[in-house]
């Protein structure tokens, strides 16, 4: 359904599985596969397992989603 806006969530990367794949667990116990996008793995730096990460879940398909941002604990850091 084009035109949805992506639904917005926190959760914790469990795995990494290369390239620049992980496998993150939300809140609810549901885990998915995230990707950073190319353009931005400059921009999320050194994403770990335990690590809290935002990320954006398309309506239409909730097993995969798109890494936003490392959620540090002190601060957000893009």
């Amino acid at each position: 359904m084009p035109g949805q806006p992506a639904i917005q969530a926190r959760g914790i990367v469990r795995e990494h599985r290369p390239p620049a794949t992980f496998l993150v667990e939300l809140a609810n116990g549901h885990r998915l596969f995230a990707r950073v996008p190319f353009r931005q793995r400059e921009k999320v730096p050194g994403i770990r397992p335990g690590d809290e990460v935002s990320l954006e879940i398309s309506p239409a398909d909730f097993s995969n989603g798109v890494l936003v941002l490392k959620i540090n604990r002190n601060e957000n850091v893009k």
